[in-house]
């Protein structure tokens, strides 16, 4: 059932994302009600599903990881595979996306590895036994993203992005590092005094660390879990097929991507093709009218393009499934 969200509502989720870990005074100041007010709120959109969770947006290139998008075509696939496929693969701790999608694909997988041979490891793991089932799969390695607010629920012009665009680099962590970077990405509103409970560390000692990760751009942000299709949106991802693409007329593309409201993210990236993005639309004709204004804009680089919709996502996004 769709759900209709007033002003506050959509404030509240819109001035939460990039600072999930907002403490609710703060949050209530924000978009104007009390901290009693501001706290049903946020609890009555998770019982409704809207928020499906928080967590932290986690730089894996700065721990030595690559992204690597796996897109799939199924066959002979029955629902009693599927949801056995899908329980298995929510298992694997290298697994950071798991989401069932329509369009030219029926699923798609993100495996965080070291290398394309630590991939093609973990791949053979999670595949062996449904690989009978695959039709079709295309691999694409992420290169670098950029995440935008939810500008189109709020509809509000915001360029605020997070970013990841620098070389694979390997920041040591140590075991209580890795500790709070598990609970952060799994609900990144925990408090100091439960993260210390869990963790056996002074919440002082865990803030500090906290700031550390922040600091040397570990943590990127902190993100909320929106289930789109309950507001009436449907989330697409696009994959845009390129040629004659320069540095410039690249930079170029990711301003223009960046300036629309209905975009959350780009990405780029190397294999299927050059750039994706995601972007939600309350109809198909937004949807064909925004691709028809990338082609107007950069009618000599985009050979052609095709797009999934999101279904569902079976987890909340992981960006810390690591050993």
């Amino acid at each position: 059932m769709l759900e209709k969200l007033d002003i506050k509502d959509k404030k509240l989720i819109y001035d939460l994302d990039f600072n999930a870990r907002m403490p609710l005074t703060q949050l209530a100041r924000k978009i104007g009600v009390s901290k009693q007010v501001a706290k049903y709120r946020l609890e009555s959109l998770q019982k409704k599903n809207i928020i499906q969770g928080f967590y932290a947006d986690i730089n894996s290139s700065k721990l030595g990881f690559e992204i690597y998008l796996v897109y799939f075509k199924f066959q002979n696939f029955n629902l009693k595979i599927e949801g056995e496929f899908i329980n298995y693969i929510s298992k694997n701790n290298f697994v950071g996306v798991n989401v069932s999608i329509n369009g030219k694909w029926d699923f798609c997988v993100g495996i965080w590895a070291k290398n394309v041979v630590d991939f093609k490891k973990k791949y053979e793991k999670i595949m062996q036994k449904y690989e009978k089932y695959v039709k079709e799969k295309i691999v694409m390695i992420e290169t670098g993203f950029y995440y935008f607010k939810p500008r189109r629920v709020l509809d509000k012009k915001d360029n605020s992005q997070i970013k990841m665009d620098e070389e694979i680099s390997n920041y040591e962590l140590d075991k209580i590092d890795k500790k709070i970077l598990t609970e952060l990405s799994n609900n990144c509103r925990i408090s100091l005094v439960d993260l210390s409970g869990k963790i056996g560390l002074t919440p002082n000692g865990i803030n500090q660390r906290i700031k550390i990760l922040e600091k040397r751009g570990v943590i990127l942000g902190y993100r909320v879990m929106i289930n789109y299709s309950l507001l009436g949106f449907l989330h697409y991802r696009v994959f845009l097929h390129l040629e004659d693409l320069t540095s410039e007329t690249k930079k170029k593309l990711i301003v223009f991507l960046g300036n629309m409201k209905e975009i959350i993210s780009i990405t780029e990236t190397i294999g299927y093709c050059d750039f994706e993005f995601r972007a939600i639309f309350e109809s198909i004709q937004e949807f064909y009218t925004l691709i028809g204004k990338i082609n107007g804009e950069f009618p000599n680089i985009i050979k052609n393009y095709d797009s999934i919709i999101y279904h569902k996502f079976h987890q909340t996004l992981n960006y810390f499934p690591f050993d």
